[in-house]
């Protein structure tokens, strides 16, 4: 029994420190909106600004990937914005089970919550997703402003 307890510990420890192995999510360096999912930013962390909204679905509820249009009118092919879901600084609020895009909460830096018609800036690190998705590229590790 006490070895099962302390491989349970040590499992929770390594799980703990591999969702902290990003660090604290900082400044990208700003990119156009339609250059952001270039190849040559693979990897790279940018910023872009845009309209955020809920996916079709939210099947977990730990994170989504929130989609990032261009305008407010969400014409064109989104980039992914993968957001852990809570109430703290760059987390989105876990939406109820039927949910409009109305019901997006998304907190910003600043202490403030963005709805779907707040133009926010949004840095992350640029990665391409292996299965196809409604998005080219998507960003990873998030920080949201709101855009000025």
């Amino acid at each position: 029994m006490a070895r099962l307890g302390r491989f349970t510990a040590l499992s929770v420890i390594g799980l703990m420190l591999a969702a902290c192995s990003y660090g604290p999510p900082t400044v990208g360096e700003h990119r156009e909106f339609d250059a952001v999912c270039d190849k040559a930013n693979d990897g790279r962390r940018i910023q872009v600004e845009g309209y955020l909204r809920f996916p079709d679905k939210i099947s977990g509820e730990d994170s989504g990937v929130l989609r990032l249009y261009k305008a407010p009118d969400y014409a064109g092919t989104p980039i992914g914005v993968q957001t852990s879901i809570g109430s703290g600084a760059n987390q989105m609020e876990l939406p109820p089970k039927l949910y409009s895009d109305k019901d997006l909460k998304v907190h910003l830096t600043d202490g403030q919550v963005a709805g779907v018609e707040t133009k926010v800036k949004v840095s992350g690190k640029i990665y391409f997703p292996i299965i196809g998705q409604d998005f080219t590229c998507s960003l990873e590790n998030p920080l949201i402003e709101p855009a000025r």
